[in-house]
């Protein structure tokens, strides 16, 4: 017995096992597997623990109550900030190229830069909110990195 198929029904079948097949493809599934030196395993993993939450340095906030581009001057700001300050947030003078500024408390978040600035504005009215780098507070490694 011989069939005949139409040219339509011809490309009908030919569509119809061409979806079977890419659906039977779609099927298969493939894994990628490395095969790595434990010592360069062991070097990557080492990294990782590095560069993890526990870096030096984090996104945070200092309020920033002056400024001078004479070290004397700016020495003066730390001092009067310290004795008022030095007790509850702590004063610091960073050299930023050409001037010296001032700069108290460390805090991680903006809710506690918030209320710390309520009560630095009653002896430093110009002072503002700014974010920078801090320390880390949990960063325990070693001092000298």
């Amino acid at each position: 017995m011989i069939l005949h198929f139409s040219s339509l029904a011809s490309s009908k079948i030919k569509g119809f096992i061409l979806l079977a097949c890419i659906m039977a493809a779609a099927e298969v599934k493939s894994q990628v597997v490395y095969d790595v030196e434990p010592a360069v395993e062991s070097m990557e993993k080492a990294r990782k623990e590095r560069t993890k939450s526990s870096d030096k340095k984090i996104s945070g906030y200092r309020i920033f109550v002056g400024f001078s581009s004479k070290r004397a001057e700016a020495t003066e700001i730390q001092k009067k900030a310290d004795e008022i300050f030095g007790s509850t947030y702590g004063a610091l003078l960073i050299y930023d190229e050409p001037n010296f500024k001032v700069y108290i408390g460390a805090f991680t978040t903006a809710a506690e830069a918030d209320a710390a600035l309520a009560d630095i504005k009653k002896e430093f009215p110009t002072a503002r909110k700014l974010r920078l780098q801090i320390p880390n507070p949990g960063y325990s490694g070693p001092e000298g990195n």
